[in-house]
């Protein structure tokens, strides 16, 4: 025990403070760069569950507001919400990892996957729940009225809430291992034949990896986001057959979604924080 804190101390005592500043510049850099794109993505998908928008209408739209009108773009509520989601996430992958690392802790792949989950899905939950009351509820994106006559559906059946958090969590569980766990693991499996570049294996398992889960997490997130919009009793089958009837569009576009998310804001950060930590060890 006692040669085992004396490694701990000697471990901490080589650590440099200035290693945690380049995690969180890194998250902070990455989440701003993906930030815009995947909520305009994310306001087209609610769109199009609660009001059958056209998804290439609501991007075009988003889009083109984006451009057009950039200061109210950026300081809306909801690029705040999606830019600390990420920023969290990468925060505390980054951090979890570098810690872990010093220690020299040998399961730090399962505690980096722990610790992400732990900051990801309330503040996804968060996200979503957000998402759904501004763009999911009241007249829908093509009405004409003006905004004080719009009146929100009052969202009462907390039975069904619960229910949509639930699933809302066993999609974000198999999106973060299959981005922060999973890719690193298979970029090791991956023949050096096929990837000579110390940096193409980790690009092609990174950009790869985390699009394919989403064969299994959208159908979850069209089940989840409709028992939020529409809290009213249905049969279950009933419910999941309305939910999956844009299922296509909906995986395609999250699937795009993801690439910025999880696959180009990971591969940033992990340059940028790999980057900073070069300068700072000198």
């Amino acid at each position: 025990m006692q040669q085992e804190a004396q490694k701990n101390e000697t471990r901490w005592s080589n650590f440099q403070p200035g290693h945690l500043a380049g995690d969180l510049g890194a998250a902070a850099a990455s989440a701003s760069l993906v930030t815009p794109a995947v909520a305009i993505i994310d306001r087209a998908l609610v769109e199009q569950a609660a009001f059958k928008q056209p998804i290439l209408r609501g991007l075009r739209r988003h889009a083109l507001g984006a451009l057009r009108q950039p200061g109210l773009f950026v300081f809306q509520r909801p690029l705040g919400i999606v830019w600390a989601l990420y920023a969290a996430t990468y925060s505390v992958a980054n951090v979890t990892d570098t810690v872990s690392r010093q220690l020299e802790i040998a399961a730090a792949g399962t505690i980096t996957f722990a610790t992400t989950m732990m900051a990801n899905v309330p503040l996804a939950l968060w996200k979503d729940i957000r998402f759904a009351q501004e763009y999911g509820t009241g007249n829908g994106p093509d009405a004409k009225t003006s905004k004080a006559s719009i009146i929100s559906v009052p969202l009462q059946n907390k039975s069904l809430a619960r229910s949509a958090a639930a699933i809302f969590l066993v999609r974000d569980g198999v999106t973060i291992f299959g981005s922060f766990t999973l890719a690193p693991w298979l970029s090791d499996a991956i023949p050096d034949n096929l990837a000579t570049h110390p940096h193409a294996k980790p690009v092609i398992t990174q950009l790869t990896v985390p699009v394919l889960t989403q064969l299994v997490a959208t159908p979850l997130h069209l089940l989840a986001l409709d028992m939020y919009t529409r809290q009213y009793t249905m049969p279950f089958l009933e419910r999941v057959k309305h939910s999956q009837q844009y299922l296509p569009s909906s995986t395609l576009l999250r699937c795009v979604r993801i690439i910025p998310a999880f696959g180009i804001g990971c591969l940033t950060n992990m340059e940028l924080r790999s980057a900073f930590h070069t300068k700072i060890s000198g």
